[in-house]
């Protein structure tokens, strides 16, 4: 996981340069809160952002969840949540993974062994396939966000 902001370049400095990266970043600062909601191809089924809202929950009804082949950057545009990072190896599934999707869930450790990060409006975190996250977290403050997640095939990284 790596955790930054779009406007302070300086929190995801290693990954200038790199046209992948490049491009997911810049579709992200285009995004505002007049933003339509929905999905865009940026470079077909291996690279697209998804600008969506939810309200957020209470920790007990959110799970984690993580993916074998997409990079999810999730920024948020408007309001906040916690999100709670673990690696997936220390989780356990939660039913079948879904291959048209690449989904999964994960059981919820019976010890709180997560990091925990705050997303609120400019900030983005990027979890790799590696990474088993649980979005959508109450910040006590904002109750919804408005959201954008960029997906990115790690092929297109190799």
């Amino acid at each position: 996981m790596l955790y930054g902001k779009l406007d302070t370049p300086s929190t995801y400095l290693p990954l200038l340069g790199h046209p992948i990266w490049e491009e997911a970043l810049n579709a992200l600062r285009q995004l505002d809160a007049g933003s339509p909601l929905g999905i865009q191809e940026l470079r077909g089924k291996d690279m697209f952002i998804n600008v969506h809202t939810y309200d957020t929950l209470i920790e007990s009804d959110c799970r984690f969840e993580g993916h074998r082949d997409m990079i999810d950057v999730q920024y948020i545009i408007q309001g906040g949540e916690y999100v709670d990072w673990m690696l997936k190896s220390e989780l356990l599934p939660d039913g079948s993974y879904q291959e048209a999707t690449d989904f999964q869930y994960y059981k919820t450790p019976t010890r709180r062994l997560s990091t925990r990060v705050h997303l609120s409006a400019g900030y983005f975190a990027i979890f790799f396939p590696e990474d088993g996250h649980r979005p959508q977290l109450s910040d006590g403050v904002a109750p919804s966000v408005f959201k954008a997640v960029v997906k990115i095939n790690r092929m297109l990284l190799d």
